[in-house]
């Protein structure tokens, strides 16, 4: 049950209902119902007891390679069916993934989720999302488009794979500016025994021209 907080803005908190009511796949959270009880806004989601993939992310090493490329899927196809839908994430991170009772991965949590081609509340100039997961097009408050979801992807897989992040600071402003400026370490650098194939998809989801 998500209620909306005293100082949240209640038109991104109702953009956020409608966009995912228009969503249906295994591979996002379900909205059950949103409304208002005593001139509070609210959703109900589906209940995912099986926590994040933060949590399941092991300090300093790889996610298991069969599981991160199943996860990988599962999140790709979630991604395409917003996508195709005309709705961006803008902050898809491994707290923002989280696993149903059979360990089934799902996108949720779309607050500052952009519709393709309608008026925001965020446009272009405002900087929102997290640091480490965002694209360069975002960290410089350019429009986004579904590569800037692709981006973030290749980073959460790029992390599954290496055990580490391809820009790591303790400075959001640092990782800012190497994710503008720098390529990331090769995985095959990072991790010679990667899967070549799941390497592939990370470094080219890492392209930092969204045209690429």
């Amino acid at each position: 049950l998500k209620l909306l907080g005293a100082d949240a803005d209640p038109l991104r908190f109702e953009r956020e209902a409608q966009a995912i009511a228009s969503l249906s796949h295994p591979n996002i959270c379900r909205l059950f119902d949103y409304g208002r009880a005593d001139d509070r806004p609210y959703m109900v989601f589906e209940h995912l007891p099986g926590g994040t993939l933060d949590d399941r992310l092991p300090p300093g090493q790889p996610l298991n390679d069969a599981e991160s490329e199943r996860i990988a899927a599962e999140v790709a196809a979630g991604l395409a069916h917003a996508h195709e839908r005309g709705l961006i994430h803008r902050d898809l991170k491994p707290t923002n993934i989280v696993f149903d009772e059979e360990g089934r991965a799902k996108i949720t949590d779309f607050g500052i989720a952009r519709v393709t081609g309608a008026d925001t509340l965020t446009d272009a100039g405002t900087l929102m999302g997290t640091a480490a997961y965002m694209s360069p097009e975002q960290a410089q408050g350019e429009e986004v488009t579904p590569a800037t979801d692709v981006y973030s992807f290749g980073v959460i897989l790029y992390r599954m794979l290496a055990g580490r992040l391809p820009f790591e600071s303790t400075s959001a402003v640092e990782i800012l500016r190497r994710q503008l400026q720098e390529a990331p370490p090769p995985l095959t650098a990072v991790r010679p025994d990667a899967p070549a194939a799941l390497a592939a998809v990370a470094e080219s989801s890492l392209a930092k021209d969204p045209d690429h």
